[in-house]
């Protein structure tokens, strides 16, 4: 199973020119005799106002995508006290039932507030987006967007390949056959060195189980798996199962993580495909078991943005991004996408000040030409990560996109962590991500002071090229963090004297 979103939601309402909102036009009421006389009842400036947005309501209403009814995301301009907030609800009859936490201490770039609401009865998606999108005080609104987790059409891909360099490497006890992304020597038809060269970056390190914390945002992980559990986050300021928010953030009893779907502490994986990305993670080396991920040791923070049946929505996405930022996470794996652009989940990654890889997606179509979201997002703290094979051929259902798309990974019978202490093959994308993210987990383990250039340049340019990749992705090449660990980097931006 190759997981993947799947959005048929339409990109958010951006203001119209401000103009002054549209005045009603003056009345005359028929003269009536006493007898039949009837109270006419004013019309409210809300009335006013969907009467005067009416048409644009109807536009959009054919356009709309699988939304949470009754539910809009809106982002304000500025950043008014709590009472202008409620003075933005009340004018559309609205509740808000969440503000977005974006701490300016970690937030620096997000000007404005973002706000979930709840529409008044009676009132539709589509009037909410044409009536406040006329509001002076909006940057954007848009619908509460629903997602789903979808299999890519094939899992079979096909491959030729080039090597890479194998310098005093070290392995572990359970670097299984299965794990040929890591090391492969030829195991199952496929190419000797189409891999990461993993046992050559161990040489260097390991991992760090007081490393940098590494956040998978995805179905939640089983956080009790005996291949994860020594390398599952705690949280220090949370006491477990006493029912009190300890730490003030806003979720009690998030030992582990946090559930943004359910808004709860608890984020066990009932799924699957979390738990399968985080054991390529870490799953915990040398400890003659199962599986080991690219970090021997770890600290994984589970983040819960799906149901167990694989849905979600836009809000939900945006609260498990916050959750994980305001939680120190440096690196984040998101091995989902699709869909239309969302500004709201743009904003989340695009402020956040931690590294973020992301799945390309499934479909095997052209990213350059189809974006696929939130790969495609340009940003400066992204990586969009294409799945290759064990002969490093591109995935016959890979997205790919020479300038969206930055580089490939194993993703092709993947041997993981499954619920429950089992393991199982999985393929895509979504399984491409989590060697990149891991590599991301060693090479701070490597020195924990790195920038997100450096982090991002020594991962891109670390990579192997190949001819196979050419033209298909932005580097040409294939994940290496053997070379990664070990190249030299030199600063984009040169310090002015």
């Amino acid at each position: 199973m190759i997981p993947e979103i799947r959005s048929t939601s339409i990109p958010s309402i951006r203001p119209q020119a401000q103009n002054a909102l549209p005045v009603a036009q003056a009345s005359s009421t028929p003269t009536q005799s006493a007898s039949d006389s009837v109270e006419v009842r004013p019309q409210s400036s809300l009335e006013r106002l969907l009467a005067a947005t009416a048409p644009e309501a109807s536009r959009l209403e054919a356009d709309l995508g699988e939304h949470v009814p009754g539910e809009v995301l809106v982002k304000l301009k500025s950043q008014p006290p709590t009472q202008s907030q409620n003075s933005f609800a009340q004018r559309f009859g609205a509740t808000v039932l969440e503000r977005f936490d974006f701490p300016k201490e970690i937030y620096q770039n997000f000007k404005g507030e973002m706000l979930h609401l709840k529409l008044p009865e009676g009132m539709t998606t589509a009037q909410a987006l044409a009536a406040m999108q006329q509001d002076p005080r909006v940057e954007y609104v848009m619908p509460n967007n629903v997602y789903t987790l979808d299999d890519p059409p094939a899992e079979n891909a096909s491959a030729s390949a080039q090597g890479a360099t194998a310098e005093a490497p070290k392995t572990p006890n359970d670097l299984k056959p299965e794990l040929w992304g890591l090391n492969n020597t030829g195991q199952k038809g496929g190419t000797p060195d189409a891999d990461i060269d993993a046992p050559e970056a161990w040489a260097v390190t390991t991992g760090n189980p007081n490393g940098p914390l590494i956040a998978v945002i995805d179905t939640g992980v089983d956080y009790k798996h005996p291949d994860l559990v020594n390398n599952i986050w705690t949280n220090p300021g949370e006491i477990a199962g006493d029912g009190i928010d300890n730490d003030g953030n806003g979720v009690i009893d998030d030992v582990h993580g946090f559930n943004a779907f359910a808004q709860t502490g608890d984020p066990m994986d009932g799924h699957s495909h979390g738990t399968h990305c985080a054991g390529s993670i870490a799953a915990e080396g040398n400890n003659d078991q199962g599986v080991v991920g690219v970090n021997w040791r770890a600290r994984i923070m589970p983040v819960k943005i799906f149901s167990d049946s694989g849905s979600t929505n836009s809000a939900a996405i945006v609260r498990g991004i916050l959750y994980a930022t305001n939680n120190g996470a440096r690196v984040t794996s998101n091995s989902w996408g699709g869909g239309a652009a969302d500004p709201a989940i743009r904003e989340a990654f695009a402020n956040s000040p931690a590294l973020h890889i992301m799945a390309a997606g499934n479909s095997g179509s052209n990213n350059d030409t189809r974006p696929h979201y939130p790969s495609s997002y340009d940003l400066p703290n992204n990586i969009a990560v294409a799945a290759s094979d064990r002969n490093d051929r591109l995935a016959s259902f890979s997205c790919y996109g020479e300038n969206s798309v930055d580089l490939a990974a194993p993703g092709v019978e993947i041997y993981s962590t499954i619920p429950g202490g089992g393991y199982a093959n999985k393929s895509g994308t979504s399984m491409a991500t989590p060697h990149v993210a891991g590599a991301a987990g060693l090479l701070l383990a490597s020195d924990p002071n790195m920038s997100n250039d450096e982090l991002k340049t020594r991962l891109l340019e670390g990579a192997d090229k190949l001819d196979s990749l050419q033209g298909k992705v932005a580097t040409g090449a294939r994940l290496n963090i053997a070379k990664a660990i070990t190249m030299e980097y030199e600063p984009t931006e040169k310090p002015t004297a």
